[in-house]
């Protein structure tokens, strides 16, 4: 006896050239959107370890200043014109100003004119050595030259004048958004009596990518 079995149609279709394209250009948009953020959160994290360094900086000089009475620089380079500040001071091997905050036992504590700047032999900071001459100390004993995550050394502004304010570089910024706003232009001062800054990932002083201590971002 012959036993007849329902028709069972199995139909296996597969995708088209059409859906496979856009699966594709899914999948792409997806992993620009990744690779972006993934930037900019790397980015954001390079910034953020400079930042630390500027804080730690304006910490060390805020505290020296408390014990010392003065700035960690020789005051050969302090003196500015008119009564105004003196001019940026750099995190060079010539401004002292590395070696006095460090002040290991083991170096000399001099700036570039042979003044002792802590002879105390206080250590207000710790500073990393440089990777390939990258954020840290360049040089393998005093005088130091601290530079940030570009190889760049850091600028310090200083109240030597007294007034409790240092110079505005956001006047001069090349970006509109800062340098000015809705309110009217940044003010010609900072009410601070230290501020510090990076010249960022394009080292150029007075755009956007400056890490500064005056500011969020």
């Amino acid at each position: 006896m012959k036993t007849n079995h329902p028709n069972q149609s199995h139909t296996h279709r597969g995708f088209t050239l059409i859906e496979l394209l856009v699966v594709v250009v899914i999948i792409g948009i997806l992993a620009s959107l990744v690779m972006s953020q993934a930037s900019k959160m790397m980015e954001d994290a390079r910034r953020l370890q400079v930042q630390t360094v500027i804080k730690d900086l304006r910490i060390a000089i805020g505290s020296y200043q408390v014990e010392y009475n003065r700035y960690p620089v020789d005051s050969s380079k302090l003196s500015g014109s008119d009564g105004e500040d003196a001019p940026e001071i750099e995190t060079d091997e010539t401004s002292g100003i590395v070696d006095a905050l460090m002040s290991t036992s083991s170096g000399d504590s001099s700036s570039g004119g042979g003044t002792n700047l802590n002879p105390k032999d206080i250590k207000f900071i710790d500073l990393p050595l440089a990777k390939n001459g990258m954020f840290g100390l360049v040089g393998a004993q005093a005088p130091y030259k601290l530079v940030d995550l570009w190889g760049q050394t850091y600028r310090v502004l200083l109240d030597t004048n007294g007034d409790k304010q240092v110079a505005n570089p956001d006047l001069n910024n090349s970006d509109p958004k800062i340098a000015q706003n809705p309110n009217g232009p940044p003010p010609e001062k900072l009410p601070a009596e230290i501020a510090i800054y990076s010249l960022g990932q394009d080292k150029t002083a007075s755009t956007k990518d400056d890490v500064v201590s005056w500011r969020q971002k």
